[in-house]
């Protein structure tokens, strides 16, 4: 039977992170408020698109992943988007590469969400016409502070806020991931959490909304995401 179907899951020191799970960071507890990222693009080793199910999820390109930890439980079933489902013609079993984009291509990231497709429609994962989506909105909280991660494109030039821009933006933040397929049921993405914290403080003086005194915790995080923070399992 063909295989379609990708399980997504947040991994802390390698460990599956379960719904409401603190993570200890810094000596204390620290909790997922929002764990949300944009995935689009996907080809196998030959370059060639794999499409993917339209739903409230998907569309042909781009999937949301919403993996929550806050209020994660929902009538006895886990919130939010845990898994990426391919078109029926898709079978994974024969792809040895996969490779995919962290985040939404300038010809849809720049367009009007209110007509846009679910998942692209969601004001929560958008800054402005000007901007585009955030790619990625990570935020932590403990018991007297916050920290947060809002991945999108920078450098975007545009008549006002409420215009999209003719050109591509100067950092696009784009970050392609090649996959490579792993032994066994390669039924799993991961990412990796702990991997994108590497070397950052988390607080809410260390944040990453790419506001211009951010600078040096952003670029830090965008190093990081290079580094193997997405696996295919």
């Amino acid at each position: 039977m063909p295989s379609h179907k990708l399980q997504v899951e947040l991994r802390f020191d390698g460990r599956a992170l379960p719904c409401g799970t603190a993570l200890s960071l810094q000596g204390s507890p620290w909790y997922l408020e929002h764990s949300k990222f944009y995935l689009s693009d996907w080809r196998d080793q030959d370059g060639n698109p794999l499409p993917l199910v339209n739903n409230k999820w998907q569309t042909s390109e781009t999937v949301l992943v919403s993996i929550e930890q806050r209020e994660c439980w929902q009538d006895g079933e886990m919130a939010g988007n845990h898994k990426v489902i391919f078109d029926s013609d898709v079978d994974l079993d024969d792809v040895s590469e996969l490779q995919v984009v962290l985040g939404i291509p300038f010809a849809q990231n720049h367009q009007n969400p209110l007509a846009q497709p679910s998942p692209l429609n969601l004001s929560s994962m958008f800054w402005t016409w000007q901007s585009g989506h955030k790619f990625a909105r990570i935020e932590l909280k403990s018991v007297a502070d916050s920290w947060a991660f809002h991945l999108g494109s920078t450098g975007c030039e545009a008549d006002s806020a409420m215009r999209a821009p003719s050109e591509a933006c100067e950092h696009p933040n784009l970050l392609v991931f090649n996959l490579k397929r792993p032994k066994g049921k390669a039924q799993t993405l991961v990412f990796h959490i702990d991997r994108l914290l590497e070397g950052i403080r988390v607080g809410q003086e260390n944040s990453c909304t790419f506001h211009p005194d951010e600078s040096a915790t952003c670029e830090q995080l965008l190093g990081n995401l290079r580094q193997a923070v997405i696996e295919w399992i």
